[in-house]
């Protein structure tokens, strides 16, 4: 259960209203932009898998020492037998498994197998999927990479872009080396006071991410006002008690949640990420390198 002294979410003071976003400064140029194949196959999985209860286990966060004798898994059943999908994976081999489904082997499209992200990526010998670190450093240098192209401002950020942040440029860090999330709707800035923790003046942008995660974003019993700005942005890994009474129940793998992305006031290009909206702490992109891509499918 959740407790207000959870690490995650100390107590904030939001700009605008609680759980209200002010516009973003930069409207997309067409509302109405067709929903990419790894988007859709990613959000058909969660989707499906929220149907079913927490205790049947099938949503699992593949922990660093946990499942040795499982490996990493994506299971999308027939329509409308939610209790045949399935889910064991980290944040990388998630987003890779989803992109395998949507362009790999016997799709219309057939770019996205083991070897492509051997090639572009750098998966390591031994290994199914390329890390979070790898992904980033493929991102920064997107344009020599074949159906992805950069996206370096997070205003431009459109749903199904990936974002992918590195814990320590000047190493390899273990287990994780990072983080990488899909990107599933804008909704706005939302400033904090923890904002000042990246440079003075930049821009908060509050984003719903589709992820894979042992930390889900966000933590409603941080503080005595985390709620109203958590159910804002929640994240579906977070469960409120559901016979009433007080407490939440904190879950791992699959699912939807928020994450700010900071803008450079001048440049506009990434500036540094939060975790989620009542995160205490504010990372900088010096400190921690974020990249960006976008799948086209031309």
């Amino acid at each position: 259960m959740l407790t207000g002294t959870a690490a995650v979410g100390a107590a904030l003071v939001a700009g605008p209203a609680a759980g209200a976003a002010s516009a973003a400064a930069t409207p997309s140029p067409n509302p109405y932009q067709p929903k990419l194949p790894h988007q859709i196959e990613a959000e058909a999985l969660i989707d499906y898998l929220r149907l079913r209860p927490w205790s049947d286990g099938a949503n699992r966060y593949k922990t660093a020492g946990q499942f040795p004798d499982e490996n990493s898994a994506l299971v999308w059943g027939a329509p409308g037998h939610p209790e045949q999908f399935s889910a064991l994976a980290q944040c990388s081999s998630f987003l890779t498994m989803v992109l395998q489904r949507a362009y790999g082997t016997g799709t219309a499209y057939g770019w996205a197998t083991r070897e492509f992200f051997a090639r572009y990526f750098a998966t390591e010998a031994g290994k199914f999927y390329p890390t979070a670190e790898k992904f980033r450093e493929g991102f920064a240098t997107a344009a020599s990479i074949p159906h992805f192209t950069g996206v370096t401002k997070p205003v431009n950020l459109r749903p199904g872009d990936l974002v992918a942040f590195d814990y320590d440029p000047e190493t390899t860090t273990e287990p994780y080396t990072g983080h990488i999330v899909m990107i599933r709707e804008r909704k706005g800035t939302l400033a904090s006071p923890v904002d000042d923790q990246v440079g003075e003046g930049v821009v908060p942008y509050v984003f719903e991410v589709v992820d894979c995660t042992s930390d889900p974003h966000g933590n409603p019993a941080a503080s005595p006002t985390a709620e109203a700005t958590y159910r804002g942005f929640p994240d579906t890994r977070i469960e409120e008690a559901p016979d009433g009474t007080a407490g939440w129940a904190e879950h791992n793998g699959v699912g939807y949640g928020h994450m700010v992305f900071y803008a450079d006031p001048t440049t506009k290009l990434f500036a540094g990420y939060r975790w989620s909206v009542n995160s205490s702490t504010a990372r900088r992109v010096a400190d921690r390198p974020i990249a960006a891509a976008r799948v086209y499918l031309g």
